[in-house]
């Protein structure tokens, strides 16, 4: 296979797998969001200016777009929080690599059944205070 052809069909991988993704959360009603924002089962990907992220929430917004809520991985080595929105942010080719696109399916799909609404995800945000000693 020609080099042009394996990416016209990783393309197609990639596509497939956010459509399928836009799809489980348009069949859900109001709860068009799925979060699980205690490092679980995160999706680690990159935005295209190589900030590596942890993606902890996929939602499929009014505009029908699919958008993430994501952290910053890596803060303190070279990285900081403001690096990528820390607010729901519709995915573009613009901002994070499509190869993300497959494992965001599986995210969706893993959490369907906790979906929620746009007004409670607007509320969720990531437990940043892993620290165990807290007793």
């Amino acid at each position: 296979m020609d080099s042009q052809k394996f990416v016209n069909q990783a393309q197609k991988v990639y596509q497939n797998a956010i459509d399928a993704a836009a799809e489980l959360l348009r069949n859900n009603g109001e709860n068009r969001y799925v979060a699980c924002p205690d490092f679980e089962d995160e999706v680690s990907a990159h935005s295209l200016n190589d900030v590596p992220i942890n993606i902890w929430g996929v939602g499929l917004n009014e505009k029908n777009h699919i958008c993430i809520k994501a952290s910053v991985a890596n803060v303190g080595y070279g990285f900081v929080e403001e690096d990528f929105p820390q607010e729901w942010t519709d995915i573009t080719e613009e901002n994070i690599y499509p190869t993300a696109y497959p494992d965001l399916y599986r995210f969706v799909a893993d959490h369907i059944d906790a979906a929620i609404n746009q007004e409670t995800a607007a509320g969720i945000e990531i437990d940043e205070d892993t620290d165990e000693d807290d007793d």
